[in-house]
């Protein structure tokens, strides 16, 4: 991890990423983005924040650089880009974006990586109208946070996701532990795998230092069942 101790913004970001986790009601979390929007990027940039290298480095782990230009790949919780950003350093050059805030998703779209970027929040029962059946990929990253996605839109990602293709995951690892209404979150994907027929089989489950400033990541690698 850089050196922080000189770096303001290490502290704002270590204070927005603190009061974003704590806001559950969805309009003030909607105000709290709009507001925070123009400074995300410098926020969370690079030295404090390695999510985005994460969840690109599990996926080109499984996707061999000859094939990334014609895969698919749906960002989930995009925000505003920084996954995408990857993608498009390690050769994907077809993307989508789902977020729940459109002011971040205005700032993605200033980026030209993205194809479509929709505005829609996971997690509910009425979430019918999402694609099925459609992604090579699709990756999470920073998306379970206290607040944000519930434990319930992993379903979502796995309605999204092609059989056979897969889904990535990455979010601090506390939360599975610390965070009550995430710690039903990896025994739901243990079952999801353990369900007769199953739903995906795990590829990796990897620990990371220093996800987000001296915070502990995990990193989640599935390949949606035929």
């Amino acid at each position: 991890m850089a050196d922080t101790a000189s770096d303001p913004t290490a502290d704002r970001c270590k204070l927005n990423a603190t009061l974003s986790s704590s806001v559950h009601d969805k309009t003030e979390l909607l105000s709290f983005y709009q507001q925070w929007s123009d400074k995300y990027d410098e926020d969370f940039r690079p030295e404090h924040y390695v999510g985005p290298r994460l969840a690109v480095e599990a996926v080109c782990e499984l996707i061999p650089n000859e094939k990334r230009s014609q895969v698919t790949v749906l960002d989930v919780a995009a925000g505003t880009g920084l996954v995408g950003l990857e993608l498009a350093k390690n050769g994907f050059n077809s993307i989508d974006a789902i977020d729940g805030s459109e002011d971040m998703l205005t700032k993605l779209r200033q980026k030209g990586i993205y194809k479509r970027a929709t505005q829609a929040m996971l997690g509910n029962a009425d979430n019918e109208s999402l694609p099925k059946d459609e992604y090579d990929v699709v990756t999470s990253c920073g998306g379970f946070v206290p607040g944000h996605l519930p434990c319930q839109a992993v379903h979502d990602l796995v309605r999204m996701c092609k059989p056979g293709g897969l889904i990535v995951i990455v979010m601090r690892y506390e939360y599975l532990t610390t965070c009550e209404e995430l710690r039903p979150l990896e025994p739901l994907m243990d079952e999801l795998e353990a369900k007769n027929p199953s739903r995906w089989s795990r590829l990796k489950r990897h620990i990371s230092p220093n996800y987000l400033l001296d915070k502990e990541g995990i990193v989640f690698a599935y390949r949606k069942s035929l």
